[in-house]
């Protein structure tokens, strides 16, 4: 994470799909993990309906307060799992939760997870492996934040399978610090983006612009994979998000606005080139979380502030095909977007305040539009406050598609 990023983490320039599918989705609630607006108030999973069919169309209609207040509900999985399960992080509390979403409207915690053998800590990032099991990137040791992390795979309940330290030849503690972590298709391996989360804008961060090749068979790093500079600014620092295309390549992009390819995953020394540059980049214009669709790149954006969708299928030549532009008033600091598994529906959100804002994407031409029918009818707000159902205002952070 970037040395000032805060605590909180935290118009369209192509035409609206003209032929948007109709047909629902398979993800007709969406989980959204929530804290409070002041440290006083707990911290909650919340349940939206998101069935565009249902008469509560836009409303929570599930929650679940937990036991911690202000623990910063952080990242949680972009889906729920087949299983029902669903992961998520509070990186305040250094504690992590597992939620069975089984009845969508009564969510339950499954079992919750501190560290891996106590070796390491401070979970942030999730993955699910071909077994069902669940790949957890840990960024720091198992104290206070500080040392270095690992990655551990867990079972259904948090109980660690098997866990190794980042730590490798050419690189230091301060670096093996697992931030991100995504899986490669068809292999037993992963790639895990390096970088500390860090404990709030005056925290010293160490910047990092490395990967990691990891197996995940018998669970160990392989190779280090150098995010390359280009000599003018800061695009290659600060992994942020990984993912694969439908054509098989992946992509990473950074907090400071970059977008990597990286090459050679079917052998132990890949390499990563970078194919695109985002607005933004400093400080104050950071870029957050990207998500796949296909063979689109959708990456949030907060100078617009908004979303960026680039077209991969041309890796060596990745080009931007439309924008979503959000009011810099209301929308400040957009950080998550998460897609729905119809691939058409996209929850945004950002570290500016307590809102929601749903778009549609059409898979066929990356053209992207708010979704018009989201949102209080009697409001000019585009998206939605997001409040529990007894009224309470809360800041949400990462969202899960589901059932």
């Amino acid at each position: 994470m970037p040395r000032t990023l805060p605590l909180l983490l935290l118009a369209a320039c192509a035409a609206p799909p003209a032929d948007a599918p109709t047909e629902p989705s398979r993800d007709r609630h969406a989980y959204v993990w929530s804290m409070a607006m002041d440290s006083t108030g707990r911290d909650m999973l919340l349940v939206l309906d998101v069935d565009s069919a249902s008469t509560s169309f836009g409303q929570v209609v599930g929650e679940l307060a937990l036991d911690t207040a202000g623990g910063m509900p952080h990242h949680i999985e972009r889906r729920v799992g087949d299983d029902s399960l669903v992961f998520a992080n509070g990186w305040i509390a250094n504690r992590s939760w597992i939620f069975d979403v089984g009845i969508a409207t009564r969510p339950v915690v499954r079992a919750t997870f501190q560290s891996a053998g106590g070796a390491m800590a401070w979970a942030h990032d999730f993955t699910r492996l071909p077994n069902g099991n669940v790949l957890v990137a840990f960024n720091g040791g198992p104290g206070a934040y500080v040392g270095p992390g690992g990655v551990a795979e867990v079972d259904r309940d948090g109980a660690v399978i098997q866990s190794a330290m980042a730590t490798m030849p050419g690189l230091g503690d301060t670096a093996a610090t697992p931030y991100v972590v995504a899986t490669v298709p068809g292999r037993p391996r992963a790639v895990v983006g390096l970088g500390e989360m860090g404990m709030g804008p005056d925290y010293p961060f160490h910047d990092t612009s490395t990967l990691q090749l990891w197996a995940t068979d018998s669970l160990r790093p392989i190779a280090l994979i150098p995010l390359p500079a280009n000599g003018t600014d800061r695009g290659h620092i600060a992994p942020s998000s990984l993912g694969t295309t439908a054509s098989g390549t992946m992509f990473g992009n950074t907090f400071y606005c970059a977008l990597y390819r990286v090459d050679g995953l079917d052998g132990d020394a890949p390499t990563a080139v970078r194919v695109h540059t985002f607005p933004g980049g400093t400080d104050e214009t950071l870029c957050g979380v990207g998500t796949i669709v296909g063979d689109y790149w959708i990456q949030a954006v907060a100078a617009l502030p908004g979303l960026v969708v680039v077209d991969t299928r041309d890796p060596a030549n990745v080009r931007e095909v439309a924008r979503l532009e959000l009011d810099p008033t209301a929308h400040l600091g957009v950080h998550w977007v998460s897609v729905d598994r119809s691939g058409t529906r996209l929850a945004i959100t950002g570290d500016g305040g307590p809102w929601l804002v749903m778009a549609r994407f059409d898979p066929a031409t990356g053209a992207v539009a708010v979704d018009p029918q989201f949102g209080a009818a009697d409001s000019s707000m585009v998206g939605m406050r997001m409040r529990t159902m007894a009224g309470v205002v809360v800041h949400p952070h990462g969202v899960a598609w589901g059932p």
